[in-house]
């Protein structure tokens, strides 16, 4: 019954108010593939005729070929005439129905060819089922912005195809039908998977958008105040010595002002890694263990030409205070995923991929709301999105190469994988650390950057400290 709530659900396509942007997304990347989508058909239908020619009557091919030809120019009129229309919940669900009835009706009679166009020899019965696979199997990526059209498609062509393909009545067209039937189940259930997928995209690019626009308005705020507070050292300024004292005071309370959001700002960061180090079942811990790894590096590597002018005393002091952040994307991760006690699949990995670029993507939208660049939401963010790669370019999610990795997330990769090395995880043991030191040297030169690899072996002890030190 869920499977068919879910189905019934994605098939309605519904438009409201609350999902209208997400909705006008969906239809608007529809609407871009459009005319590529309806000017292939054009092209593979001739060519299907022609290979139907000397099979079945020509009358009936041409008078099929007619219909589709038509219906594909009222399509593209329509697209030509009414793409711009998209900004209202009638526009959007007017669409949806177009559509709808297009890919059912175009689905239809590419289904219909299947029935009177069927040839009696068994290798073009077979040629003609691989192209409506191709159809069928295209639809799945062209159409998987909107639901509907997906569902009318696969239906309108595989259905049809394999009734024709059963009714022969013989073992080799029974085990080519069943084979229809597998294809067309797996076809609906990756044309669901790909839908979700791009739907979930959309939902957490609007929600992203959303806080972009709350921070505007704080920021806003913040320069209000600042306005008032400048005009009111101007008055104070005016008043000569005697009003001194009462900017002096007013200064130190700016001062203690600034003091207690930089403490707000350090502490929230700890909160929000540690909200989602809670979701992983880690201990506040790994927070402090790799904020001490990967300040050690720092001050190991801050002498070195490659990275000197980088590693300045306040550099160093934001990724120590930033380092909690680096897994924030995790939030984004299902519990299913993130809690699993044993080996993910490969599925779920790609899912467990995405967490880089998740959390890059929403520090992405707190600097968006910036009118000046701010080198500590970018750190913020080098770290969040990149320390998961690698030196030799096998890391993800850019697959970026040596220097091409910023400095930030090639330190933070070294301590967060020592850490991860030495710590007991809900689908491994910890390893000592011997062994673990034996890993990263391995590591040197493929996974990790040589020079951050051998400043590590220098300051191996003070790893080792620091993990027994805040142990659990």
């Amino acid at each position: 019954m869920e499977i068919l709530h879910t189905f019934l659900a994605e098939l309605s396509f519904q438009v409201n108010q609350n999902n209208l942007p997400v909705r006008m997304e969906q239809l608007r990347a529809r609407l871009k593939l459009y005319p590529g989508m309806v000017v292939i058909q054009m092209l593979a239908e001739p060519l299907f005729v022609w290979f139907m020619w000397d099979i079945s009557s020509h009358g009936e091919l041409l008078l099929w070929l007619s219909c589709l030809y038509l219906l594909h120019l009222w399509e593209l009129f329509k697209w030509a005439t009414s793409r711009g229309n998209l900004g209202s919940v009638r526009a959007c669900t007017e669409w949806s129905r177009h559509f709808f009835a297009f890919a059912l009706v175009i689905s239809l009679m590419w289904g219909a060819s299947t029935l009177f166009f069927f040839p009696g020899a068994l290798l073009p019965q077979v040629l003609v089922v691989c192209v409506m696979l191709g159809l069928a199997a295209g639809t799945a990526t062209m159409s998987s912005t909107h639901p509907p059209s997906f569902y009318a498609y696969a239906l309108g062509v595989m259905l049809p195809l394999s009734f024709r393909v059963l009714v022969e009545q013989d073992e080799t067209h029974f085990a080519l039908g069943l084979m229809l039937l597998l294809f067309f189940a797996a076809l609906l259930a990756s044309g669901q998977y790909l839908s979700k997928l791009i739907l979930l995209s959309l939902q957490q690019r609007f929600e992203k958008t959303a806080l972009a626009e709350q921070l505007a308005i704080q920021k806003g705020i913040a320069e209000e105040a600042r306005r008032q507070t400048e005009e009111m050292n101007e008055v104070l300024r005016n008043n000569g010595v005697m009003l001194e004292s009462m900017v002096q005071e007013r200064t130190a309370q700016l001062l203690r002002k600034t003091e207690d959001v930089a403490q707000i700002r350090d502490v929230t960061i700890v909160a929000m890694g540690s909200l989602a180090e809670a979701r992983d079942l880690e201990t506040g811990n790994h927070i402090k263990r790799t904020q001490r790894y990967i300040k050690a590096l720092a001050i190991q590597l801050r002498n070195h030409p490659r990275f000197l002018p980088f590693l300045s005393e306040e550099n160093i002091e934001q990724l120590f205070k930033l380092a909690p952040l680096h897994d924030i994307g995790k939030i984004g991760i299902p519990d299913r995923i993130l809690q699993k006690p044993g080996k993910l699949t490969a599925e779920e990995f790609e899912i467990m991929k995405t967490h880089p670029l998740i959390g890059g993507n929403a520090i992405a939208a707190a600097e968006a709301g910036l009118t000046v660049h701010n080198n500590f939401l970018h750190i913020a963010r080098e770290i969040a999105t990149s320390h998961h790669e690698k030196w030799d370019g096998s890391g993800y999610p850019f697959g970026l190469k040596g220097d091409e990795i910023p400095i930030s997330a090639r330190l933070m990769t070294l301590a967060d994988v020592y850490d991860a090395l030495i710590s007991r995880r809900v689908y491994k043991g910890e390893l000592p650390h011997e062994e673990a030191e034996k890993i990263i040297c391995e590591g040197r030169g493929t996974h990790f950057d040589p020079d951050i690899t051998d400043a590590f072996l220098a300051i191996k002890d003070e790893f080792r400290q620091i993990a027994e030190f805040y142990q659990g």
